[in-house]
């Protein structure tokens, strides 16, 4: 997507995510993150978000450039939400603001170009996934938009996957093929002693696989988070692959 495509979807997630801690309650659980409160959830993407504007306003080429304070106080409980919904405000004024010939810093693996569609990419996705986790202590769960999905598992496969301190390792090579529905795109995920290897590929590719996972793209999406289970989904082949990456790849927020 663009950046504007991906300003109206962040801006759009970002206001379902406000809406659906505001329905639940700060102190309700969130059952997609266990030993979190919704205050907890909501508290962390504001501070992620803080994070990523002083990033791209202070056009940080480095991740060391960016201030050690930058995400701010905490608001007072009771101001949470509406301090989340200012700073959501914030970083979409600031992406649409940013400068695409700036060499921004990126922390993924195969970021995409400008690097500025990489942090309005990464910022959509981030709230997207904990919308999901916000809209569950409400006890429901809106699916992600086909593209945001294909998107979304393109970012993780080939940016968060391959990573260096991804613990994804087998002793005897392993591959697990991805295939959304209704998409041209495919990716085969190579698992060995080294670092995972992600290859792209398109639909009318010839696919061989010890796993093959195929669905709904927000299905798979949110299980690549393990946001939702596999039951939702087709697994051919050995399903130990996928649940070797489900068990061994989860992205922490220092």
């Amino acid at each position: 997507m663009d950046l504007n495509g991906y300003l109206a979807v962040l801006a759009a997630e970002a206001a379902t995510l406000a809406a659906a801690a505001e329905e639940a309650g700060l102190d309700a659980e969130v059952p997609t993150t266990p030993g979190w409160t919704v205050a907890d959830l909501v508290l962390h993407v504001g501070e992620v978000h803080r994070w990523a504007t002083a990033a791209v306003a202070g056009k940080a080429t480095t991740l060391s450039e960016v201030p050690s304070d930058s995400r701010g106080p905490l608001p007072q409980r009771a101001d949470t939400i509406a301090w989340f919904r200012s700073g959501a405000e914030r970083l979409c004024e600031t992406l649409a603001a940013g400068d695409p010939s700036v060499e921004y810093a990126t922390f993924l693996n195969d970021p995409i170009t400008p690097r500025l569609l990489f942090w309005a990419r990464r910022q959509t996705m981030e709230t997207s996934v904990h919308r999901v986790d916000a809209e569950s202590a409400t006890g429901r769960c809106t699916g992600l938009a086909p593209d945001i999905a294909v998107d979304g598992i393109d970012e993780f496969l080939t940016g968060f996957l391959p990573r260096s301190r991804t613990p994804l390792h087998a002793a005897e090579p392993r591959t697990l093929h991805v295939a959304p529905e209704y998409s041209d795109r495919r990716w085969t995920v190579s698992i060995s002693t080294e670092l995972p290897v992600t290859t792209r590929s398109s639909a009318d590719s010839d696919a061989r696989a010890d796993c093959l996972v195929s669905g709904a793209a927000s299905d798979i999406y949110l299980a690549l988070w393990n946001r939702n289970s596999l039951d939702s989904l087709c697994v051919t082949g050995d399903p130990a692959v996928i649940g070797m990456l489900r068990d061994n790849v989860n992205i922490r927020w220092g």
